[in-house]
């Protein structure tokens, strides 16, 4: 069907006659994290949780609490000051939640979530899901085996915040993830911060190109690693410098 645009740039659509008939476009407003949203943020990171795809049906991790406690929980309970929603109407369609201080979060994350994870893994997951608890677990000893950071890094050194975004499948291509990046980054250049890095992988193949768009560059390249999944995954780590705002 053919689409009109009115003289005020409001969409519209020709009905009978030729005549085109008006149609409001709901607007996508980005604001910060409030505890309600909560619900709609553990949702959405499921339904993008498998390299940008949705999780459920895959038999990859069925317990979607404990997916959202892993790798978004922290952000919303411990940083909601960093965090930021996507809402259109009255559904949260998107996030973006970060740190200013990944060395530092490190730290909260391991003093605050592990054990909470654990608990819930083994005394939940393991029964009522184990093929997922397979999943997770190789995740956990993959974390435990990995080298933690440290101040000299030199990511971190350049690139000390970090972000993760999400967006639900029918709502991306559409600038709901440039927006959020582009509130998330000024608010953290309001903060002083330096630059910002972010972690995905080879597969998602969505979020790349996404991610080189908005500015971001290529600093660390894993190469090939075991995966359960993937002959040829490999974890990429994108970073952006900030120009900090003047007072």
């Amino acid at each position: 069907m053919r689409f009109c645009t009115s003289l005020d740039g409001e969409k519209t659509r020709p009905v009978f006659g030729g005549e085109c008939l008006s149609i409001k476009m709901s607007e996508i407003i980005i604001r910060s994290y409030q505890p309600g949203d909560e619900p709609a943020i553990e949702a959405i990171t499921y339904r993008t949780g498998f390299k940008g795809d949705d999780l459920t049906g895959r038999k990859y991790c069925d317990d979607a609490h404990l997916w959202f406690l892993i790798f978004i929980g922290y952000y919303t309970r411990y940083e909601p000051e960093h965090c930021f929603v996507a809402v259109e109407g009255e559904q949260v369609i998107g996030f973006i939640c970060g740190t200013p201080d990944t060395l530092a979060q490190e730290v909260r994350f391991r003093q605050k979530v592990v054990l909470r994870a654990a608990l819930r893994l083994f005394g939940y997951t393991s029964w009522r899901y184990p093929r997922s608890f397979k999943t997770v677990l190789g995740l956990a000893r993959q974390y435990a085996a990995e080298p933690k950071n440290t101040e000299n890094d030199p990511i971190l050194t350049q690139y000390p915040a970090h972000l993760h975004i999400n967006v639900l499948p029918g709502h991306q291509s559409q600038g709901v993830g440039t927006q959020l990046i582009r509130r998330f980054e000024n608010h953290m250049r309001g903060l002083g911060v330096s630059g910002l890095h972010l972690g995905t992988t080879s597969k998602n193949h969505k979020a790349v190109p996404f991610y080189h768009k908005m500015g971001f560059e290529l600093v660390e390249d894993s190469g090939i690693v075991p995966h359960a999944e993937f002959d040829d995954l490999r974890y990429l780590t994108f970073a952006k410098k900030l120009e900090t705002l003047k007072s």
